[in-house]
């Protein structure tokens, strides 16, 4: 850092008061166990401790649902927006942002997306790296992927840049880059739309699987999936069903065989009955008798429920083996969606459809965004 300029205005990053600075904003930024990683991130943003100081950081009262500052508004009863509860087809688990976007970060930004200025990759990298360690612990997302550009406006830009943060984005936190969608549908800038409606209007169907695509972990699509779920578990279930089935025999087998010693025993006994002992006889006949107990510690070791079974441990194992037991349903792969900006959340949404409607349902689709 030494040497360096300021990205926003250009001064001096290293002075005695940005140390201070950058202590205090990572202590407020962070949970113990994240303040190491925003420390660091926040040392290495090429910034002056001025611009630090100004950066319009959203604070902890926020819409659960798409991270909108929520100090200047009352919350819903669910801790969500006015604009959330009128939500109804929700397909985004949730949105966090850093930074509300106010009159200087969209100068900035500008910089950064209509006039190519790449030196700011890595200050809003960085950015959105400190947003990830805040809001999210980074080891649980499958992958990152990233709002694509249609074909003709990424010849005009000349570069995507959030593909740019999400290199960044990776780095820092170790998560793979995958690039998962394609857009299919060329619309205006957000920008020069009407409103909230017309926006959502023209995202509608914007965005398509990219072919091609793996994600880690979960490299079928839905129906794949499912398919060989269904012929796995339907394999296991017979399995088991076998081995119920099986005990279940050899116990009625048991029982059976059990059952038609005692009638035979008892048919003797009524032939040829034990004769009765007088009170002189039974004295010699305790001294003569061998030591019941012992006897019958001996048939009890030795008795087994099962004639058929002999030795158990030279029998083949009818219980399913260990692997092959039912699974038990594997964590829902999550996705951490990335943009610049979030609007009204009309470009996400549709890049979340698009993802579900791939991998299915049970896939947890969040974003990521500096500006709000």
């Amino acid at each position: 850092m030494r040497g360096s300029t300021c990205v926003s205005c250009g001064g001096r990053v290293n002075t005695p008061k940005r140390e201070g600075v950058v202590r205090a904003r990572a202590s407020w930024l962070s949970r113990p166990v994240s303040y190491p990683a925003i420390y660091r991130l926040l040392h290495d943003l090429p910034a002056c401790a001025s611009c630090i100081e100004a950066l319009p950081f959203i604070g902890e009262q926020f819409c659960r649902q798409c991270g909108r500052d929520m100090r200047a508004e009352p919350y819903s009863s669910e801790g969500r927006c006015r604009d959330c509860v009128r939500e109804v087809d929700e397909p985004l688990k949730e949105n966090r942002s850093l930074l509300r976007y106010e009159q200087d970060g969209k100068s900035l930004l500008s910089l950064f997306k209509y006039r190519g200025d790449e030196r700011l990759a890595g200050y809003y990298g960085t950015l959105l790296a400190i947003a990830a360690f805040r809001f999210y612990t980074p080891s649980r997302f499958a992958c990152i992927t990233t709002v694509p550009l249609h074909a003709r406006r990424l010849q005009e830009r000349g570069f995507n840049q959030v593909d740019l943060l999400a290199a960044y984005l990776g780095s820092a936190t170790g998560i793979p880059v995958r690039p998962l969608l394609t857009r299919i549908k060329e619309t205006e800038k957000l920008s020069k739309q009407g409103g909230r409606a017309s926006r959502q209007e023209s995202m509608r169907e914007a965005f398509a699987w990219n072919e091609g695509a793996v994600l880690p972990g979960f490299a079928r699509g839905r129906s794949d999936s499912r398919g060989a779920d269904h012929r796995n578990l339907t394999s296991i279930l017979a399995a088991g069903i076998h081995f119920l089935f099986g005990n279940w025999f050899s116990l009625r087998s048991s029982i059976s065989h059990t059952s038609h010693e005692a009638k035979s025993g008892e048919r003797d006994s009524q032939a040829n009955p034990v004769p009765k002992l007088d009170n002189r006889n039974r004295a010699a006949h305790a001294n003569t008798a061998p030591n019941s107990n012992s006897g019958d510690r001996a048939a009890y070791a030795n008795f087994n429920p099962n004639p058929n079974s002999h030795d158990r441990a030279t029998q083949p194992n009818t219980a399913p083996p260990p692997n092959n037991r039912i699974p038990l349903p594997a964590t829902p792969p999550k996705i951490l969606l990335i943009d610049d900006i979030y609007t009204t959340g009309s470009t996400l949404r549709s890049c979340a459809r698009t993802l579900r409607a791939h991998l299915g349902t049970v896939c947890e689709i969040y974003s990521l965004t500096i500006y709000r």
